[in-house]
């Protein structure tokens, strides 16, 4: 038997505290023995701008498998756009997907090094939305 101290009974529950937050369960087995255990959730505040949301400023498509895509990086947001454009204005490609990052290529060609423009906006949790642009190069 297992009795946790939010009140629930059972071997797991699902908890979503907003705080760090202490959890016991007292286990009782069959000959009445009592053990008692305790995990500690630590909640770790997260803030919808660049120190949450981190899109690098350069990556090297160049097939060695280090750095070959191009990802936004973030734990907190349910919703993405990133869009890249060449120094033309000319759309090289587009997300709505946090998993899909950009490969450097466009029209399935590999686009040469230089400075290429983004705009990313990201809805993190809670509702909030966090814009930005700049520039991200491709190195080879």
């Amino acid at each position: 038997e297992y009795d946790w101290s939010t009140g629930e009974a059972g071997s797991t529950i699902t908890v979503s505290p907003e705080e760090t937050q202490v959890y016991s369960v007292t286990v009782t087995d069959e000959n009445g023995c009592q053990g008692i255990g305790l995990i500690e959730i630590e909640v770790i505040p997260f803030d919808c701008d660049e120190t949450g949301i981190f899109l690098p400023n350069a990556f090297s498509p160049n097939g060695d498998g280090i750095n070959d895509i191009l990802y936004v990086r973030s734990n907190g947001v349910d919703n993405v756009l990133l869009v890249i454009y060449n120094r033309w204005g000319e759309k090289v490609f587009e997300t709505e997907d946090i998993t899909v990052g950009w490969d450097g290529r466009f029209n399935s060609k590999p686009l040469h090094p230089d400075a290429y423009g983004y705009y990313l906006r990201a809805e993190c949790i809670g509702g909030e939305v966090y814009e930005t642009k700049g520039n991200v190069s491709i190195i080879k």
